[in-house]
């Protein structure tokens, strides 16, 4: 059963405008008007009357009234805009001069709007709930099928017409507000419409029309408005049909839910992209923005991300850039035991660890009985190496002094054995563990002339897969020393003397003893981090050792790096700030271009917080078009640099015969900072859309429509 009473009911409306000089202007003066379920009502006056302002009011779109709105028992006066927008969206379908179709959309594109608004996506569906509206009065004759695939353009203005009516009811609002509909109309295109209108409330619907026009003038409840005052006219009873029910949004909505989106994401991502590559203007500016900065960043970040990698692996690879060599003082030259003084060193801010450290060469028996040469370094127990070196058997030094140990590369190993069964399943490196070695050591007179050499057994504690190089062995500190000084008769140190037998190896607590000489005439100093390195290497020399350390030969590379970050850093912020201000600047241009069409999505059932999500989606798809076409631009550029930056240094190479810097190495690929790049640029672009996407949002549909 039909709920009883007047649908609307208006009780001393007044509506004033401020005009210049602080004049107030009344446009309705204490109007009161009922609107039954089910009645056509037509408002008549010309134009200035007030018309259109008291159909703003009515639609709910303009509210700075006095007076009380009544909607089915409710009080719009006490209500809040996105209560309202739900009300409107919900009951209210409008009918505007000229149609107001989308442009860049097909006429059923225009119709379906409402429905997918609230969220149906079947085209199917769509279409027949588009051919089963009631009444059936839109025939092929009529609107062709061929001409709802059109856009608005090169219809007619009856098609137009006609389009925007089925628009209006498709949703199946109780209400149907019409803005002088006939006005772009002539002779029987306005006997259609009104026929059309007619038809409408025989289904139920509610219909009122704003108009001047007097096709309009002998049917349903007339009104008279002049100079702001409402008088009836004439009145008619309501259709029998059966009124199309209100639908009323809960009580109790939030603030939030004014902003939650209404439309389904996939409708107002499509929607964001048709309206982006509508206005290929704006696309263009934000797209070369875009391009121009990514760009940069993508070059620049290859750069400084390639210097990075390449230091680092150099590092791993045993490089050891972190580690400064110092030699005696000049004054300390030939005095040992006044060097180095260790403390002093240590006690440095970005000294991380100092350990002492020898190097020599020492001759090994090989598989066919002769002798090849070998690097020897000495490790101290404390010794970062350690942890740069990687066992494929055994472990580092047991720290047993029943013969010396000795760790050994798999190249040595192989040529003082037969290797050739490892790793087919009947050998392993693991089963050389403990093995011995045979060693050659020199033997010299205090004279330190040679008079002899020397064999000596040493036991295998572990394999080793990388060092200095291929024919590399570690030794304890302690050992080399001992080696290093068979005849040397220094004071404090442990002398085997010069007819000693090598092999009449020391007891343990006598080895134990040469753990810290006071002699050593290598110190390897280890930075706390990469960055301290060069400073503490300059300071070693102002204060009179001779520092040595690799990080000479990748200098060029850390300066690339320090270069590109002291440029990178200030461009990104200027990258940054040109994106986002040309973002929003074309937002708001945009939408202001757009007034009226966001207006109608608003009338249309948008809520505030849809229209702020497609200008952002909008935003985010021309940003990430952006951000991808400068990738690849950068990666262009990137191999462009490669290959002239490696074909000057090798000019420069063949005339100087020297080495090429592989300048190829320190540019990283597009690939390892791809997502990176794409997300900050859609992030920062997301968030320059906000403040102007949010302020569009916040538009009143009623003064732009009015203007």
């Amino acid at each position: 059963m039909a709920k009883l009473g007047p649908i609307i009911s208006l009780k001393n409306i007044t509506r004033q405008f401020t005009a210049g000089r602080g004049e107030t202007i009344t446009i309705l003066d204490k109007v009161s008007l009922d609107i039954q379920r089910g009645s056509f009502n037509v408002i008549r006056g010309e134009s200035g009357s007030g018309k259109t302002t008291l159909l703003r009011i009515l639609g709910m779109l303009d509210t700075d009234f006095d007076g009380d709105y009544q909607f089915e028992d409710v009080s719009v006066g006490d209500k809040n805009d996105w209560y309202l927008d739900e009300l409107r969206a919900q009951n209210i379908g409008f009918i505007f001069q000229e149609g107001r179709l989308f442009d860049h959309m097909t006429m059923r594109k225009n119709i379906h709007v409402p429905l997918e608004m609230h969220g149906m996506r079947d085209p199917t569906k769509l279409g027949e709930t588009v051919k089963k509206l009631e009444p059936t009065f839109f025939s092929a004759k009529e609107i062709a099928e061929e001409t709802l695939d059109l856009k608005p353009g090169p219809a007619s203005g009856g098609q137009k017409q006609r389009a925007a009516v089925m628009r209006a009811i498709v949703n199946k609002p109780s209400i149907i507000l019409a803005d002088e509909p006939t006005a772009s109309l002539h002779g029987e295109k306005k006997e259609e419409v009104v026929q059309h209108l007619q038809m409408l409330c025989d289904a139920g619907h509610t219909v009122i029309v704003v108009s001047h026009d007097k096709v309009f003038f002998d049917i349903g409840n007339q009104f008279d408005l002049e100079n702001g005052i409402l008088t009836e006219a004439r009145s008619e009873p309501p259709s029998k049909a059966e009124p199309i029910p209100s639908r009323m949004p809960a009580e109790g909505a939030s603030f939030m839910w004014g902003w939650k989106p209404r439309a389904p994401f996939s409708i107002l991502l499509a929607q964001a992209i048709r309206e982006t590559l509508f206005r290929p203007i704006f696309l263009s500016l934000i797209l070369v923005s875009l391009i121009v900065g990514v760009t940069q960043v993508s070059v620049f970040t290859s750069v400084i991300l390639g210097a990075q990698e390449y230091v680092n692996e150099k590092i791993t690879q045993g490089s050891r850039l972190n580690r400064i060599q110092i030699k005696p003082k000049a004054k300390d030259r030939g005095k040992p035991e006044r060097f180095p003084l260790r403390a002093e060193i240590a006690e440095l801010a970005a000294v991380q660890s100092v350990v002492p450290r020898r190097a020599t060469s020492t001759r090994i028996k090989v598989l066919d009985g002769s002798t090849k040469t070998y690097s020897v370094t000495g490790l101290h127990a404390n010794d970062p190496e350690y942890k740069l070196l990687t066992f494929a058997a055994g472990g580092p030094f047991t720290g047993a002094h029943d013969a010396p140990e000795v760790i050994v590369t798999a190249g040595l190993l192989a040529e003082a054995y037969d290797t050739s069964a490892v790793g087919n399943g009947t050998q392993t490196y693991q089963d050389f563990i403990s093995k011995p070695l045979s060693l050659i050591v020199n033997r010299y007179n205090l004279k330190k002339k040679l008079v002899g050499e020397e064999g000596v057994t040493l036991k295998i504690t572990g394999v080793i897969l990388n060092g200095e190089g291929g024919r590399q062995l570690y030794y304890p500190n302690q050992t080399l020393l001992l080696f290093d000084s068979l005849i040397r008769d220094r004071k404090g140190v442990f002398t085997l003397g010069e007819d000693a037998g090598i092999n009449n190896w020391p007891n343990a607590e006598k080895l134990a003893e040469m753990t810290d000489f006071p002699w050593e005439d290598n110190l390897q100093v280890y930075a706390s981090e990469m960055k301290n390195v060069l400073g503490l290497y300059s300071h070693l020399s102002k204060i009179g050792y001779r520092p040595e350390s690799d990080i000479w030969d990748f200098k060029w590379a850390l300066d690339i790096q320090d270069t590109a970050w002291r440029i990178f850093l200030p461009l990104l912020v200027l990258i940054v700030l040109s994106v986002a201000i040309t973002v929003a600047a074309n937002i708001f241009t945009s939408a202001k271009l757009r007034e009226t069409e966001l207006a109608l999505w608003r009338v249309l059932g948008m809520r505030r917080g849809d229209i702020v999500l497609t200008q952002i989606l909008a935003t985010s798809f021309s940003v990430f078009v952006g951000a991808l076409a400068g990738l690849a631009l950068g990666t262009v550029l990137i191999r462009q640099t490669k290959a002239m930056l490696v074909s000057r240094a090798q000019e420069t190479a063949d005339a100087t015969g020297g080495d090429i810097q592989d300048f190829d190495a320190i540019f990283a690929s597009v690939n390892s900072f791809f997502w990176p790049v794409i997300i900050a640029a859609v992030i920062i672009g997301v968030l320059a859309a906000l403040y102007p996407a949010f302020r569009t949002a916040k538009t009143d549909p009623a003064k732009v429509l009015q203007s």
